[in-house]
């Protein structure tokens, strides 16, 4: 049986992205229709991004001329960390420590999400935290990307 560290290896495009509250009520925080990758590699880095689809461009082309609120409209529509993981096989998941992020009150910290495999997918759950009024996990669910023949 391949270690959940073997499992993870690769990339994974996200299927979808939800906070799940403990009587089982269902929020999209990037909407239904979220893009993103999640990236584990052989050295020991993960890098995982998310984005709300169609996001309006900068009118200037580039971030140091975008005004304040093109700013935070780019902010809101995206997510985005990186760092070294550590899996954790009796506790059926993995850490991730995060060194950069977009959110900077991430960066230097740890993200623990209990792993499961389901086919060619990976569903990371993290563990019930407070999300404004209410308790709520995020589920996270990822599909395994094929590499194309040209490779």
């Amino acid at each position: 049986m391949p270690t959940i560290r073997e499992q993870l290896l690769g990339t994974w495009r996200l299927v979808s992205y939800y906070t799940e509250g403990p009587d089982g009520s269902i929020a999209y925080p990037m909407g239904k229709d979220a893009r993103g990758f999640i990236m584990y590699l052989p050295d020991g880095f993960m890098s995982a991004n998310l984005m709300v689809p169609g996001r309006p461009p900068y009118t200037g082309g580039i971030a140091e001329t975008a005004t304040p609120a093109e700013l935070t409209a780019a902010a809101l529509g995206y997510f985005g960390y990186a760092g070294r993981y550590e899996v954790d096989e009796p506790a059926q998941g993995v850490r991730h420590h995060i060194e950069v992020a977009l959110a900077p009150n991430l960066a230097g910290g740890t993200q623990f999400r209990h792993v499961r495999f389901d086919g060619r997918r990976l569903i990371l759950r993290g563990d019930p935290i407070r999300l404004g009024e209410r308790m709520a996990s995020y589920v996270i669910t990822w599909e395994r990307v094929a590499l194309s023949s040209g490779a």
